[in-house]
C-alpha cells in the first residue's frame, strides 16, 4: 500500500539530511520511479522483473501497470523456490552487508548473462557506504555499468 507524502512528512521518510525511503513515496512518485528505472534499465514493456527487499508491493503493481510479463518480489535471506530468470532485478533496500550480498547473489542467479541489476544505494549502512557496493557486486559475478550520484543508484550486470 502506497504511503502519502503526509506520512513522509511526519518522520515516515528519515531525517531531512537523509533522503526519504524509497518505498515510502505516494503513487505519483512511485510511477515516476519505476518510469526512471525502466528507461535506465532499457526494459522492453514485456520484461520480466524481479524487486527484491520489503514493502515492495507498490513497485510491483506500477511494473505490472506497465505491461511486465512477470514481476516478482523476492525478501534478502528469505528462500525462493522458484528460480525463473529476469531482465532487471532491482535490489530497493538493503541495509547491511549480509542483506546487500544475499540480494546480489538472488539478483545474479536471476539476471543471467543478459539482464540488469540496479540497487538503490541511498539507505545501505554497511561498512564504507555506497563506495562499498562495487566490491560486493565483483564478489556476486557483477560488474559496474553505471553510477548516478545524485540518485546513489547503481546499475550492474554481469562482469
Amino acid at each position: 500500500m502506497p504511503v502519502n507524502s503526509e506520512t513522509v512528512a511526519a518522520g515516515g521518510g528519515g531525517s531531512a539530511s537523509e533522503p526519504p525511503d524509497i518505498l515510502a513515496i505516494d503513487e505519483a512518485r512511485s510511477a515516476a520511479l519505476v518510469d526512471r528505472i525502466m528507461a535506465v534499465a532499457h526494459l522492453q514493456p514485456a520484461a520480466h522483473v524481479a524487486v527484491i527487499g520489503r514493502r515492495t508491493l507498490p513497485l510491483l503493481l506500477e511494473f505490472l501497470h506497465r505491461g511486465c510479463g512477470c514481476v516478482r518480489s523476492l525478501r534478502p535471506g528469505a528462500p525462493s523456490p522458484d528460480c525463473e530468470q529476469a531482465d532487471l532485478a532491482w535490489i530497493v533496500d538493503a541495509r547491511t552487508e549480509v542483506e546487500l550480498d544475499e540480494a546480489l547473489r538472488a539478483a545474479r542467479s536471476r539476471t543471467g548473462a543478459c539482464g540488469r541489476v540496479i540497487v538503490e544505494g541511498a539507505h545501505y549502512a554497511g561498512r564504507d557506504g555506497v563506495a562499498a557496493i562495487p566490491d560486493h557486486a565483483v564478489a556476486a559475478g557483477l560488474g559496474v555499468v553505471s553510477f548516478d550520484h545524485v540518485a546513489r543508484r547503481l546499475v550492474l550486470s554481469a562482469a
